[in-house]
């Protein structure tokens, strides 16, 4: 029987404002949609968190905000980050 259920990971698209991570994989192998993420300086091993969620999905990095649109925010999965 489990005692503590935690969840390690999820979609960009499931988290809340406030919900940090990293950037673990992407979910899509649409090379147009991963050239438009690493022309973002979206990658794999970058630490990300979510700041808006409605009416644009917003998120920041170290390098700054970015407004994402859904075909981007559906790619990505992010390995959640503890409490702060």
């Amino acid at each position: 029987m489990f005692n503590r259920f935690t969840v390690s990971g999820a979609a960009l698209q499931v988290l809340n404002v406030g919900d940090r991570g990293t950037i673990a994989r992407f979910t899509q192998a649409d090379p147009v949609i991963l050239s438009h993420l690493q022309s973002l300086g979206l990658d794999r091993g970058k630490a990300i968190a979510v700041t808006q969620r409605h009416p644009n999905f917003m998120v920041s990095t170290e390098d700054g905000h970015l407004t994402l649109p859904p075909s981007l925010v559906s790619a990505i999965y992010v390995r959640l980050a503890g409490p702060s």
